[in-house]
């Protein structure tokens, strides 16, 4: 692995623990003492060798999906919502309240129970989900928007592998 590939890595961790509010100490006690914010910090830095075991550790303090840190840069991009569907389940999050956020988080936390899917960052909805997420849209009385693609291409929160 290069140093800009290595560089990039470090960047990606700290990007993803800010975007979840975390100062390194935040991190710290969210990992129970699995990793320290002295060696976080280090890692961010490159003072210090991150293994891939330990890389996998943080992933998973992070609740972000090891491609999210590895993939090349320009692997994920923003993607119409016409093909298959791949969320970014922290840009949703950020999204202002409303009731079609709702039923959307309300449903893809149903199938991640379902499926066993681990806290990733990442879900990918089959063409069967996309079609239930039609049908919710379309019947329910909260929801402005009467078409779930309609309102998902003006959200920009799913991806696309390049």
């Amino acid at each position: 692995m290069s140093n800009r590939e290595l560089q990039e890595i470090r960047r990606r961790i700290r990007a993803v623990r800010l975007s979840l509010g975390w100062s390194l100490a935040d991190f710290e006690i969210h990992a129970a003492g699995a990793v320290t914010a002295v060696a976080l910090g280090s890692y961010e830095r490159g003072s210090r060798t991150l293994s891939i075991t330990k890389l996998l550790l943080i992933c998973d303090i992070l609740r972000v999906s090891l491609i999210h840190i590895l993939a090349p840069p320009n692997d994920l991009t923003i993607a119409d919502s016409s093909g298959r569907h791949i969320y970014d389940l922290r840009a949703l999050q950020d999204l202002p309240q409303s009731p079609e956020k709702e039923h959307l988080l309300a449903y893809i936390q149903q199938i991640i129970r379902e499926r066993g899917d681990w806290r990733g960052a990442v879900l990918s909805l089959r063409k069967n989900d996309v079609e239930n997420l039609r049908r919710i849209f379309s019947v329910s009385q909260e929801i402005k928007f009467h078409s779930y693609v309609e309102w998902l291409e003006k959200q920009e929160i799913t991806l696309q592998k390049n």
